[in-house]
């Protein structure tokens, strides 16, 4: 062996890719190991800088072996997102508009907590996103002419849309502002820094390709204006909603499937093996969004009459241009010059994130329709609580019992099963999600239905209350 290559004895760790489960576990649990990231009692993020991700939970978590699509809507998966989007937010710079405090800027972007973020990415990435290799085969055949053809029908497919599963949970919501607003805290993970994953792409040495991209994203960002910058004008559609458009600040309020999509792009952004991926992928939203920014804005403005939409009339606009510059510029030419590998990783990428995005949509619909029946939920708990408490005193389910103080919040989270909270005594608001509480008193009670966003603030001095594993709901009516 050369021995200006031996320096084995050396290292004290040979493995630093994402297979050192021991060393990426360290990273994570030392990176969120923060009071930035710790739970506090505040209903939103106090903190500019603030990423509650239950950093006590995660030391008994395991990441080590990546969740198929049966557990993508699991609790565990739901806290990997958590702490992933918090990573990778140590390449985006952020600055509050208003106070500034130095000691959490330098906490939150200190080269510590960079080098611990950027050991755990890929591991967690892997854990997250392994299961889309299984779900999705792409054949090998692809070529310029038949990536064209495919791409040109979804041009077409995309054109016919006339409504979207969001927005109908949206129309047909009890609530349709309370709903309208929690899908623009939805979008607003990626929104609120449009561009910025994107961006990731503006250095390097890549030919053509560099500078047709970067003519996308100089739009995105207003040709150097900030008011028409298109993050700046998602800031306003939330201010005329009545919303907060500080960055993160309905943190606790994201959910899976919407940290899943985000975490997706980024992964694709970051990892610069996945460039061709993020050519499908990004064809997909510019084409996409022509349709779905013009449903999303008339359902929208339905339930929040003075919501101000610039920002969907401009991706109307605009994206119609972008669909065929990506196409054009981008797609079709990376197929000529990179050959086979590069049609099937675009096809990869395109069909990846049309997945996840249906992913995201669909945990958006359930968790509407989740909201929606609190009241259905408070009188199941009075059906079966009996029964359910006999079953466990007869030892065949478990249950936890907790004693909290006033103001005490449980910070937003899911189960894994269908759960059961009864009131002993006290008073609590229970969380149904963004904009939906249920006051449950003693005696009072709610089911939980599983992977379901959720949280508790306590109203009275203390509350005693009692949380069952009920396993599946339909055993029990």
């Amino acid at each position: 062996m050369n021995s200006k290559l031996n320096i084995k004895e050396n290292r004290i760790t040979e493995d630093f890719s994402c297979q050192n489960t021991d060393l990426c576990r360290d990273a994570i649990l030392s990176y969120c190991s923060s009071y930035l990231f710790a739970d506090n009692e505040f209903r939103y993020e106090k903190d500019f800088y603030g990423r509650r991700i239950r950093p006590h939970i995660a030391k008994f978590l395991d990441f080590s072996v990546p969740a198929n699509l049966d557990e993508i809507k699991t609790y565990k998966v739901f806290a990997a997102n958590r702490i992933l989007f918090a990573m990778n937010e140590v390449d985006f710079l952020m600055l509050p508009t208003t106070k500034f405090n130095p000691e959490d800027f330098k906490e939150r972007y200190s080269g510590e907590k960079s080098a611990q973020a950027y050991l755990a990415m890929p591991f967690l990435e892997k854990y997250l996103f392994d299961f889309l290799d299984k779900e999705i085969l792409i054949s090998q055949n692809w070529s310029e002419v038949s990536v064209y053809k495919y791409f040109m029908s979804f041009i077409q497919e995309a054109s016919e849309i006339k409504d979207l599963p969001s927005a109908e949970a949206i129309r047909n919501s009890k609530n349709p502002e309370a709903a309208a607003k929690d899908w623009l805290v939805q979008l607003a993970p990626d929104f609120l820094i449009e561009s910025s994953p994107m961006a990731r792409y503006t250095s390097g040495n890549y030919g053509e390709l560099a500078s047709s991209l970067f003519k996308v994203i100089i739009d995105e960002l207003g040709y150097g204006e900030h008011e028409k910058k298109h993050s700046s004008l998602y800031q306003q559609t939330m201010i005329s909603a009545n919303l907060d458009p500080e960055p993160h600040k309905y943190w606790q309020y994201y959910l899976n499937g919407s940290l899943l999509l985000a975490n997706y792009y980024n992964c694709i952004t970051r990892n610069k093996c996945n460039f061709f991926k993020y050519l499908g992928a990004i064809f997909l939203a510019e084409t996409s969004f022509i349709k779905s920014c013009e449903v999303w804005k008339k359902v929208l403005k339905q339930a929040i009459p003075n919501l101000d939409v610039k920002y969907f009339n401009e991706h109307c606009h605009i994206d119609v241009d972008h669909s065929r510059m990506v196409l054009e510029s981008l797609v079709l030419p990376a197929i000529r010059k990179y050959g086979d590998f590069a049609a099937c990783e675009i096809v990869k990428g395109f069909e990846q994130a049309k997945f996840i995005g249906n992913i995201a949509e669909e945990d958006f619909v359930k968790q509407i329709q989740w909201k929606d029946k609190s009241d259905n939920n408070k009188e199941l708990h009075n059906q079966i609580f009996t029964k359910v408490k006999s079953q466990f005193e007869k030892g065949n389910i478990d249950m936890a019992f907790l004693d909290e103080p006033i103001n005490e919040l449980s910070i937003t989270h899911s189960h894994d099963g269908d759960e059961l909270c009864h009131i002993v005594s006290g008073e609590m608001e229970f969380l149904n999600g963004f904009k939906q509480s249920t006051i449950l008193k003693e005696g009072d009670g709610i089911v939980i239905e599983r992977n379901r966003l959720h949280g508790a603030l306590i109203n009275s001095e203390n509350c005693e209350y009692e949380i069952y594993s009920i396993g599946d709901i339909k055993k029990w009516t």
